[in-house]
């Protein structure tokens, strides 16, 4: 069965990666509460240095556009946000299907 979610793609540089990790996490406790939020899987490149993946799962583009907003204002996410240089790809995409 499929379920039909929205999956968050960012793709990040940062300059410090233990820095980033340990301010991912803390992001990461605080989006587990925002509406809608489904998953967040973290992942570090292992052929770049400074690259970095997100890909969090939404329930519905309607809840990945407010949690997008209020990240912004979340004091959890400031650390986070200070310590990507960069941002290759930021794109919301539609799950048509898993196995």
């Amino acid at each position: 069965m499929t379920t039909n979610t929205i999956l968050e793609i960012a793709v990040c540089t940062v300059a410090d990666r233990p820095a980033a990790d340990e301010a991912r996490r803390a992001a990461m406790a605080a989006v587990n509460t925002y509406p809608g939020f489904v998953s967040w899987r973290a992942l570090n490149s292992l052929d770049q240095r400074d690259m970095i993946v997100d890909l969090v799962e939404w329930a519905d583009k309607e809840s990945a556009d407010a949690a997008a907003a209020k990240v912004q204002a979340d004091p959890a996410f400031a650390p986070y946000m200070a310590a990507i240089t960069g941002v290759t790809l930021m794109q919301h995409f539609e799950t048509k299907g898993t196995i």
